[in-house]
């Protein structure tokens, strides 16, 4: 029951039509009904896919609260000004941890090597080669000596891994006859990617620790919009 002003709960029942409260089984429904009437009102946001999943989640969170405004007109008058007020600063958190990471790369490197040669003398016959060189290769080690072959083999106890990816080009131009020129050209890019020296849950908490709530510090924003006591 409320004790102050009134119960969001009771907002979104009487917007639905409803004259008595529901139980919580139709709880869900009762929001999603509602949403369009109590945000009646536009606020800029990362993904238009995303507003009914936030608003959701603002009127789950707050359903037993009581407003901390006279009216419900008031209380929505400032519900519609602080989302405009915050929303542009958390749309470029989202956009942020829209960017795709890896979290256990701690290694990603590339070498260039670059290298010719030419040997001269007079000859008749010229014979020229070029190709493409590429190996790949993965290297897995585990300090874990009870872990099995098969472990390595499904990256699990792994205390580091890397992948390396080698390419060259090679163009060989060979003269026969009195004499031969050789000239080799050689081009190589080596590309290292993995981590390194590192344990693979010690890297997963960290990430998780960092990797930012930001439903949760919207929602903490809006609580000034509720009584404080209840």
């Amino acid at each position: 029951m409320s004790k102050y002003t009134t119960e969001v709960r009771f907002i979104c029942e009487t917007a639905c039509g409803l004259t008595e409260s529901v139980g919580g089984s139709q709880v869900e429904e009762v929001i999603a009904n509602s949403l369009d009437k109590i945000f009646d009102f536009d606020f800029p946001i990362f993904d238009e896919n995303y507003r009914k999943v936030l608003e959701t989640k603002i009127i789950r969170h707050f359903y037993t609260r009581e407003i901390g405004f006279e009216t419900v007109g008031l209380w929505k008058l400032k519900l519609n000004t602080k989302l405009n007020e915050i929303m542009p600063y958390y749309n470029k958190l989202y956009n942020s941890e829209l960017i795709e990471i890896d979290p256990l790369r701690t290694v990603h490197k590339t070498i260039s090597r670059e290298g010719s040669g030419t040997n001269v003398s007079s000859g008749a016959d010229t014979t020229t080669n070029d190709g493409w060189t590429k190996a790949d290769g993965i290297n897995k080690f585990s300090d874990t000596p009870q872990g099995s072959i098969e472990n390595l083999r499904e990256d699990r106890y792994l205390t580091n891994a890397t992948i390396t990816d080698d390419s060259g080009s090679y163009h060989n131009t060979t003269v026969d006859g009195k004499g031969t020129t050789i000239t080799t050209t050689n081009d190589y890019i080596d590309t290292i990617v993995g981590y390194e020296s590192r344990d693979v849950s010690d890297l997963l908490i960290k990430f998780r620790k960092t990797f930012l709530n930001i439903d949760m510090q919207i929602i903490n924003e809006l609580d000034s919009l509720f009584m404080q006591l209840w």
